[in-house]
């Protein structure tokens, strides 16, 4: 990194997830509903090298798609790499939901296949 400063050339980044070409994912959406870094990423502040935290296979991405409320946390928390759930997590996982204007229309969008493959 203090290479890339010193002589203004970008970092080479390895890829560490590289999704297949029709997979369509939206960083943004994920944490303007409270989907943090950390529940995809891991804890890549501990992280010396990154790696993969988890498999992102379609089963995994659907797990959360057709059960938010156990992944959703607080917006003030989306970038907290120590943020662990709560222990009732599952009460107040709905409750965010419905803050964030996920209805139950918009988790049956969650599970079209149109929404991740293009």
């Amino acid at each position: 990194m203090r290479e890339s400063l010193a002589t203004q050339q970008p970092l080479r980044w390895n890829r560490v997830n590289d999704l297949p070409d029709f997979v369509f994912f939206n960083h943004s959406i994920h944490v303007q509903k409270g989907i943090g870094c950390s529940t995809c990423h891991g804890r890549v502040d501990q992280m010396p090298l990154t790696w993969k935290a988890h498999s992102l296979y379609m089963r995994w991405c659907l797990d959360c798609h057709e059960a938010p409320e156990k992944q959703i946390r607080p917006k003030d928390q989306t970038f907290n790499m120590e943020w662990q759930p709560p222990i009732d997590q599952l009460e107040r996982g709905k409750q965010l939901v419905k803050e964030y204007q996920i209805s139950r229309q918009r988790l049956d969008q969650l599970r079209d296949c149109s929404m991740c493959h293009r």
